[in-house]
């Protein structure tokens, strides 16, 4: 399977046409094609090991990524803070940064302050 990616990705080439003006060809040296199918499932593979140790709940869809975990003492929270330390450490090991302006908590149930 490896050799029928490798083969896949080699010697691309792109052009560009533009008001009915052609580029010439030239050569693609990195990236998945866009649109292509392999683009989600070689992401899917990059990230499988993305949630190993992790104890709280994760749920992987795409580019997106949720961890969630029902906590009643503070020893709980601690766990999905323990839980995000590590999702940032494998972030930062493998360059793969989250978007932290896109992150949001919440919280869910009675009595809490930010429900």
């Amino acid at each position: 399977m490896i050799n029928w990616i490798e083969k896949w990705l080699i010697d691309r080439r792109q052009r560009v046409i533009v008001d009915g003006k052609v580029s010439n060809w030239k050569s693609v040296l990195s990236g998945v094609p866009q649109e292509s199918v392999l683009k989600p499932i070689l992401f899917l593979i990059y990230i499988n090991d993305l949630d190993d140790d992790i104890t709280s709940k994760v749920l992987k869809f795409a580019d997106e990524t949720r961890v969630f975990i029902k906590f009643n003492s503070d020893a709980e929270r601690q766990q999905l803070q323990d839980d995000l330390n590590k999702l940032t450490e494998w972030a930062e090991k493998w360059q793969m940064l989250f978007n932290f302006r896109k992150c949001k908590c919440r919280h869910t149930g009675h009595g809490n302050e930010d429900a």
